[in-house]
């Protein structure tokens, strides 16, 4: 027996291998409303291939039982392990849902809206896998299916009891065991089972993501306040040393700047002085011996400012006193251009030598004749053809020419 009604292992013999027959309870038969559309479903459902979905292999009516044959797998179905093991731990128990999201995302994708979800038709294999069972059978009335079956099943994995809520759906029982739970986790609960189905996940992926994301802790322990400690470690020692950095700088930068004034003050920059034209020197007076010692005094060393101003000073001089100007140096001639380079003369053509025993008749390239013989008697002059005599033509009968051969042609006689 299981959910659906009573479940038989048989022989198809037709297909020759052992299956289990899944067999509704005999009253469902005479609603022919729900006949009708088991035979649709089922017909759906034995199209899906999915790891997560019980195939289906044969599908009809034996008397009065409908029924689903299957094929025959080892597992346990996951109410029964809940009750004898308890409740599992978050990661298995959202590894299970995430599997039965599988399944129900390739059912919604063959064209079957609604699927009932309970642990009593959840099949858990020895490796972990897990199998959506009673794929084609129609819901009745009341069942959870979708994502609100899927979050009773998450929520009985959590807890280890049934998922007993008060006036249907309602939202998820009050309990120690739920508690317990991370409070992310308890907020997918009450979202995936809400009264209000607008208010629910809007697929069974959905809400395998979201406990998922609950399951992850969201603050590890024991790893900010390390982190912390070598951040201020770290700017207690980075403080001293740019200080140091930055006077290094200062010393280094600051003594360029001495030097550079120092050899200013070493190399002063001559400053131009009118000359003025000798003239005779009167009588010193008291008030000009006093004004010439007062002249011969060292002066004091010019600053940069006044030293800057002397040319403007200058400036002002009469132009009879100023220093004759300095012509202005003249530029070397330009170099004559190279005289063109001579063509080189034509080579002289190539005289290949002659055989043993001759000589280029005459030299240097006459052609190879027998040692000793004089030059070639030049060839004699070929005569001049003939001149073609004229071509004359006959006369008309009756004519000839007169005279003879080439006269006019006149009447004969």
């Amino acid at each position: 027996m299981d959910a659906t009604g009573e479940v038989w292992a048989a022989f198809d013999t037709t297909t020759g291998r052992n299956v289990a027959v899944r067999a509704l309870p005999p009253d469902v038969t005479e609603d022919d409303e729900y006949r009708a559309r088991f035979e649709r479903e089922a017909e759906i459902a034995a199209r899906i291939r999915n790891p997560r979905v019980l195939p289906i292999n044969d599908f009809g009516q034996i008397g009065s039982r409908l029924f689903l044959a299957t094929p025959v797998v080892e597992g346990t179905d996951l109410q029964t392990m809940l009750r004898s093991t308890g409740a599992m731990d978050v990661p298995r128990a959202v590894d299970v849902v995430e599997q039965l999201a599988s399944a129900l995302e390739a059912v919604h994708a063959a064209g079957l809206v609604e699927q009932e979800v309970t642990s009593a038709n959840v099949l858990v294999q020895g490796d972990g896998n897990v199998l959506l069972t009673d794929v084609g059978f129609p819901p009745h009335p009341g069942a959870a299916t979708g994502v609100y079956g899927l979050t009773t099943v998450l929520y009985e994995c959590l807890t280890g009891g049934l998922f007993q809520s008060s006036g249907g759906r309602a939202g998820p029982p009050q309990s120690s065991a739920i508690s317990a739970l991370p409070a992310g986790m308890v907020e997918v609960i009450a979202r995936g089972t809400a009264p209000e189905p607008a208010r629910r996940y809007g697929s069974a992926s959905e809400l395998a993501a979201a406990a998922r994301a609950a399951a992850q802790p969201s603050h590890p322990t024991g790893r900010s306040a390390p982190a912390v400690a070598p951040l201020a470690r770290n700017r207690r020692v980075l403080i001293p040393v740019l200080a140091a950095i930055v006077a290094v700088l200062v010393l280094v930068l600051g003594g360029m700047a001495l030097g550079a004034v120092s050899s200013d003050e070493a190399d002063p920059t001559p400053v131009p002085i009118a000359v003025q034209p000798a003239s005779p020197t009167p009588a010193p007076s008291p008030s000009s011996t006093t004004s010439t010692a007062e002249e011969q005094e060292p002066a004091p060393p010019l600053e940069e400012s006044q030293v800057a101003e002397v040319p403007s000073q200058d400036a002002e001089v009469p132009p009879q006193d100023a220093a004759p100007a300095r012509p202005a140096p003249r530029s070397a001639p330009p170099a004559p251009a190279p005289a063109p380079v001579p063509a080189p003369a034509p080579a002289a053509p190539q005289v290949l030598p002659c055989y043993p025993g001759y000589e280029h008749t005459p030299p240097p390239d006459g052609p190879c004749l027998p040692a000793g013989s004089g030059p070639a008697p030049a060839p004699a002059p070929a005569p001049a053809p003939a001149p073609a005599p004229p071509q004359v033509l006959p006369c008309y009968p009756g004519y000839e020419h007169t005279p003879p051969p080439d006269g006019p042609c006149l009447p004969a006689g």
